[in-house]
């Protein structure tokens, strides 16, 4: 494999036995780890939310806003991890360490494609948290008017 300088990124000459791997593409497989990685991760994070929201529910509305204030914080920490993804080392990372040793990339190229394969799940959960979290807003919007002023 020989590795082409193309301005900030690198291309990569490979042969189709380099980019097939278990009868599936190379990327495709990252892609579908870095996802699982990632969401796993998040349904963490949902629980801890839920269970918030859960010990909350005497209050409704109180309730309504600490999990819109908490899956804004997720959103806000899945952003960086997007933004600094570039810059972890791609061995310390869970996906490296859920692909088989014959499923990994070559060094030369680990870093880069690791690295844009959870940049993008992070982005893609980052969107899904930020509905989430637009959606709890106007639930909290809703309710404020729905329920009686206290007196």
């Amino acid at each position: 494999m020989r590795v082409l300088n193309a301005g900030s990124h690198p291309v990569f000459d490979m042969s189709p036995s380099q980019v097939v791997i278990s009868g599936r593409p190379m990327l495709t497989r990252i892609e579908q780890l870095a996802e699982f990685s990632v969401a796993r991760g998040c349904g963490f994070a949902m629980i801890a939310i839920g269970s918030t929201m859960a010990g909350l529910s005497f209050e409704p509305l109180q309730s309504l806003r600490t999990g819109a204030a908490l899956c804004l914080l997720t959103t806000l920490t899945l952003l960086l991890k997007a933004v600094h993804a570039q810059t972890k080392p791609y061995k310390s990372t869970e996906l490296w360490l859920l692909l088989k040793p014959d499923d990994r990339p070559p060094d030369a190229v680990a870093q880069y494609v690791l690295a844009r394969a959870l940049r993008q799940a992070y982005l893609r959960f980052a969107y899904y948290f930020a509905a989430g979290t637009a959606a709890l807003t106007a639930f909290t919007i809703l309710m404020s008017f729905l329920r009686p002023a206290a007196s």
